[in-house]
């Protein structure tokens, strides 16, 4: 009896399953039919691994499919930098399909398709690839943490199957899969019915005592880097004097650069110039676009009521703090270039740890997301097309003109209090001013003097976007945990562990979508 009903309910999930499937397609949605990943790992520490994907584009049409394979990660100080060879991508009937390969945000991605032609319906993918070097070594022995499926597909994938070997027959030890709610492992051999989109496969295991001759090391340049650079180097010494004559000129025309935009008069402005986000000052202060930027740009979410940030104190000696991000309202009210920055820290949730952010989905639009930046300022006319501040003596010297109010703007936020009698006309510093302004005193790197200004006022009422523990609160602790917490958090490249534990932080993986 017991065994009847087992089979009825596996019956019935499976029934589900196909229903699913069949719902989504009759719907036009997109989702992976059928994701199957063979892998074998050399003795010389070369993974190759052949992916068949069948791809249902539903009733849309598309070009066909890209695919995302990682090639940079970070662990916290430590960077891991992965050789990459593409093999060859085929059809069903091994025909070769056009492909175009670029690297993107540490990144390769492999695009395939006839930019000239669309598709529709079922399509099926082979594409076979080598990582190399990729066994690492952890406690003395050789580690492979890789991911099966990457967290960074768009779709949901049906019917995955993975199978890993080894070279002489030798096995994987202390093997452990994580990813997917209904996979059934048997070693080195995976079947999943489904997982949802942005959702991973990552297997752990040890391999036997010296089977690898060479390990990943970490912060070591790879190959094609090296020979890159020497290639580079011998071009430079070649074309060396045309290269000294731009310096010279870039040189020149920043000197002139500077003493136009120090031209300016700076005057003390207690409020951002008019149509400028925390984002558009901080590029316009510095010329440069780094994770202050978004961290002021997160705050300013938060400070608008889009988010709500929750603190989570550590637990334990060997805990670490956190803090949770909680959407209450859609992005649409947004500035587009935010939209899809805003809606990559939540994939399919509405709150997130920070810890646990999709770090391949955040670090791609915020790439997105700084490039965005200087066009706009560009559009504006504050820089010409090669990206310089516009200056007196131009068309128009709207750059300078800007950038002097910003400056002065820096100066409020930045002012001690012994100079502030200077400001006669300041206005009252209240708990909701300091909010306000909160995000571009990060975005210009003042945060701790701007907190400052308002030490022994009670800020907690102006402050319901942050929760934490209000017996310690403090404006200056604030401004510096959320600073530093937010830009080590979405840091430009995703991150990577060796310890294991959750599905994606694998080598290997990435994602893709349609084109």
């Amino acid at each position: 009896m017991f065994m009847k009903k087992l089979l009825i309910v596996i019956g019935l999930l499976l029934g589900v399953s196909t229903l699913d499937v069949l719902s989504a397609s009759a719907a036009g949605f997109e989702q992976i039919n059928r994701y199957d990943s063979q892998i074998r790992v050399s003795r010389d520490n070369r993974v190759s691994i052949t992916e068949t994907i069948v791809y249902d584009f539903g009733s849309t049409y598309q070009h066909g499919i890209y695919r995302d394979v990682p090639i940079d990660y970070r662990d916290g100080n430590t960077a891991y930098y992965i050789n990459f060879k593409l093999i060859g991508v085929w059809d069903e009937d091994n025909k070769d399909l056009e492909t175009k390969l670029t690297t993107e945000s540490g990144n390769k991605r492999i695009r395939i398709g006839d930019p000239d032609k669309t598709i529709t319906g079922e399509h099926t993918y082979k594409i076979s690839y080598e990582l190399y070097p990729l066994i690492i070594d952890k406690a003395g022995k050789p580690f492979l943490n890789l991911d099966i499926v990457g967290g960074g597909w768009q779709v949901p994938i049906n019917n995955i199957s993975a199978k890993i070997t080894l070279d002489t027959g030798a096995s994987l030890d202390k093997i452990q899969w994580y990813g997917a709610d209904n996979l059934s492992a048997q070693q080195s051999s995976l079947i999943a019915l489904r997982v949802p989109a942005y959702t991973g496969v990552t297997i752990n295991a040890e391999l036997p005592e010296g089977y690898v001759t060479q390990y990943l090391e970490p912060n070591k340049p790879r190959t094609e880097d090296v020979i890159a650079a020497i290639v580079s180097i011998a071009v430079g010494v070649l074309v060396g004097l045309i290269v000294i004559g731009l310096i010279t000129i870039a040189i020149a025309r920043a000197v002139r650069s500077h003493r136009r935009r120090k031209s300016q008069i700076v005057v003390a402005q207690y409020e951002p110039p008019t149509g400028l986000s925390p984002a558009h000052i901080g590029l316009l202060q510095d010329d440069v676009s780094d994770n202050r930027e978004i961290t002021a740009t997160v705050i300013d979410w938060a400070v608008r009521g889009y988010i709500k940030i929750a603190y989570i104190p550590k637990k334990g000696i060997f805990g670490s703090k956190d803090y949770q991000l909680v959407r209450l309202n859609e992005s649409k009210g947004l500035a587009p270039i935010e939209q899809p920055l805003f809606n990559a820290f939540f994939t399919g949730s509405n709150q997130v740890l920070l810890s646990q952010l999709d770090k391949g989905a955040v670090a791609t639009q915020v790439t997105k997301f700084k490039v965005a930046l200087k066009t706009e300022l560009t559009d504006r006319g504050y820089y010409d097309k090669e990206g310089n501040l516009l200056m007196r003596g131009t068309i128009t010297e709207a750059g300078a003109k800007v950038w002097a109010l910003v400056d002065g703007f820096k100066l409020y936020l930045s002012v001690v209090e012994k100079d502030r009698l200077k400001f006669s006309d300041a206005p009252e510093k209240t708990p909701e001013r300091f909010s306000k302004l909160l995000p571009y005193a990060i975005a210009l790197g003042v945060e701790k003097e701007w907190a400052k200004q308002f030490e022994g006022i009670d800020l907690t009422e102006a402050t319901d976007w942050y929760r934490g523990n209000l017996a310690t609160f403090s404006a200056v602790a604030l401004a510096s945990d959320l600073g530093s917490s937010f830009a080590g958090t979405v840091s430009s490249n995703s991150s990577v562990s060796s310890s294991g534990g959750s599905s994606g932080g694998g080598f290997g993986g990435g994602g893709g979508g349609s084109w």
